[in-house]
C-alpha cells in the first residue's frame, strides 16, 4: 500500500508533457475552460499563468486528490515509479475508470506484469462522435508503462542468446467477429422446364429465337459479337447450330412428331442438349467464378527451369569467399552455460540486507570496543573505578585521558564505516 507518497519530478514530467501547457485559458468543447497543465476546476475566461505557476497548481492543487485516491485504491506496496505511473493514468482516465481498471485489479492481485499490460487498454477516445485509437494516448500509455516497469536497481538481464523472443499472438488486437452473408442464387431455367409435358398437348409452333432467349441467364448482358469470339460465345453459337440442325433451318414451325416425319421429339432435343453440354465439359476450359464473366482457358504449365536451384546454399555463391553469419540462427545453449550465466548474474546482483550486515559486523564490534574504552577512561578519570592501590608513577595519571581519546577515535572511525556499509545501495 502506498502510504503518504507524492508524485516525483519524473511523474510530473510525464504528466506535463502529455497535458500540454496553456498560458491562457481556452474553451473546451463541453463549455468549460482549461489553463496551465490540464487545470479545469478553477479555470475561467481571461486568466493567464506562467509555466512555474502552472506547475505549482498541478503539484499542489490538482494532484493531491488524485494521489490520495490512488493510495486508497492500491492495496499492494508500490515503488516511486509505479506510483507516478498510476497517478498519471488516474489523472487522465478519471477516478471511476481507474478504480475499475485491470491495472488496479492485477496490481492488488500481485501480478505486476499484467498490471503493466493493462495500461494498453486505455488508448481510445471519442473524436467527432467516433471512438477510435488516438496516437497521443498510445504514446502516453507507453511512457506510463515504461515508467511503471522502471524498477530501481540494475536492469534485468534478457540476453538474446538465452531468451529468444517469440511472436505473441495474444498481444494483437482482437479481430472483428465474422459476419454471415446470405447470397440468393437464382439458377437459369433448364430445358426440361421449357418443354411441354407429355400429358399436355405440345404447341404447334416454337420460335427458335424465343427458345434460345429463354435458355440465357436472367442477368446476362448480350453484347455485339466481336471479331474474336470468347469461349462462352463460341459455345452459344455451337448450341444454336445444333438446335438449327435439329429444329430446321428456318425454325419457324415444329410440328407434332410422328413416326413418318424427320422431326425430333422433345426427348431427342433434351438428349442433344445434354450431349452438347457433355462435349463442352473439356478440361481445357476454366469456368469463371464471377457471373457474367467469360470463361478463361487454363493457364499453361510452367516450363521447368534449365538450371534449377538444388540447394539454398547456391543462393550464397557470390559470398563464397566471405564468412556468412546469421544473427537470427537458432543457438542451442547447454544447461551448464545457463547455470554459469545465472551464477554470474547472482554474483553481480545487489547484496541483501543480511550480507551487508555481515560485512559491517567487524566495524560494529570495533566501534563497541572504542565505546567501552571511552567509558572505562571516563570512569577512571572521575574516580568511579577504584583499585585500592596508590599511584606509583606519573604514567598512571595520564592513562585515563589516553583511553578516552583512543576510544573516541576508534568509535567514530568504526561507526562511520559501519553506517556506510549498512546504508550503501549497491
Amino acid at each position: 500500500m502506498a502510504l503518504n507518497m507524492r508524485t516525483s519530478q519524473a511523474g510530473l514530467n510525464v504528466i506535463k508533457a502529455f497535458e500540454g501547457f496553456r498560458a491562457r485559458s481556452e474553451l473546451l468543447p463541453n463549455g468549460r475552460w482549461i489553463i496551465g497543465y490540464g487545470h479545469v476546476r478553477q479555470a475561467k475566461k481571461g486568466l493567464r499563468v506562467s509555466e512555474s505557476e502552472a506547475e505549482a497548481i498541478l503539484r499542489e492543487y490538482d494532484l493531491p486528490p488524485v494521489e490520495r485516491f490512488v493510495m486508497r485504491c492500491v492495496l499492494a506496496p508500490t515503488t516511486q515509479n509505479e506510483f507516478d505511473a498510476l497517478v498519471s493514468l488516474a489523472f487522465n482516465v478519471g477516478p471511476k475508470a481507474f478504480a475499475s481498471s485491470d491495472v488496479v485489479a492485477s496490481l492488488n492481485g500481485g501480478n505486476r506484469l499484467e498490471a503493466a499490460q493493462g495500461f494498453d487498454a486505455w488508448r481510445r477516445a471519442k473524436i467527432g462522435g467516433r471512438v477510435q485509437i488516438v496516437d497521443a494516448l498510445v504514446r502516453r500509455r507507453a511512457a506510463e508503462k515504461a515508467l511503471f516497469l522502471n524498477a530501481p536497481g540494475r536492469m534485468p538481464v534478457a540476453s538474446s542468446r538465452l531468451y529468444r523472443a517469440m511472436h505473441d499472438s495474444d498481444a494483437l488486437p482482437v479481430p472483428p467477429a465474422p459476419r454471415e452473408i446470405l447470397v440468393e442464387h437464382n439458377p437459369p431455367p433448364q430445358i426440361e422446364d421449357l418443354l411441354p409435358d407429355e400429358e399436355e398437348d405440345a404447341p404447334e409452333t416454337v420460335s427458335l429465337e424465343a427458345l434460345f432467349d429463354e435458355l440465357q441467364p436472367a442477368d446476362r448482358i448480350v453484347e455485339t459479337p466481336t471479331e474474336t469470339p470468347t469461349a462462352t460465345e463460341a459455345a452459344a453459337e455451337s448450341v444454336r447450330e445444333q438446335m438449327v440442325r435439329i429444329l430446321g433451318e428456318n425454325g419457324d414451325k415444329v410440328s407434332t412428331p410422328t413416326p413418318s416425319t424427320d422431326g425430333a421429339t422433345p426427348e431427342e432435343i433434351t438428349a442433344a442438349i445434354s450431349e452438347l453440354a457433355g462435349d463442352m465439359a473439356d478440361g481445357n476450359v476454366q469456368k469463371s467464378v464471377w457471373p457474367g464473366q467469360d470463361d478463361l482457358p487454363m493457364p499453361p504449365a510452367e516450363a521447368p527451369s534449365d538450371d534449377p536451384i538444388e540447394d539454398v546454399d547456391d543462393l550464397l555463391t557470390p559470398l563464397a569467399d566471405t564468412e556468412v553469419i546469421d544473427d537470427l540462427e537458432e543457438v542451442e545453449v547447454s544447461q551448464e552455460s545457463i547455470e554459469r550465466a545465472v551464477e554470474m548474474n547472482e554474483s553481480l546482483a545487489p547484496r541483501s540486507d543480511m550480507a551487508r550486515f555481515m560485512a559491517a559486523l567487524p566495524f560494529g564490534i570495533l566501534a563497541l570496543i572504542g565505546a567501552a574504552l571511552t567509558g572505562f577512561g571516563i570512569a577512571s578519570q572521575f574516580g568511579l573505578i577504584r583499585s585500592g592501590r596508590t599511584i606509583e608513577n606519573t604514567m598512571a595519571i595520564y592513562m585515563p585521558p589516553f583511553l578516552i581519546l583512543l576510544g573516541v577515535i576508534l568509535f567514530l572511525a568504526m561507526a562511520f564505516y559501519f553506517v556506510r556499509i549498512i546504508g550503501r545501495d549497491d
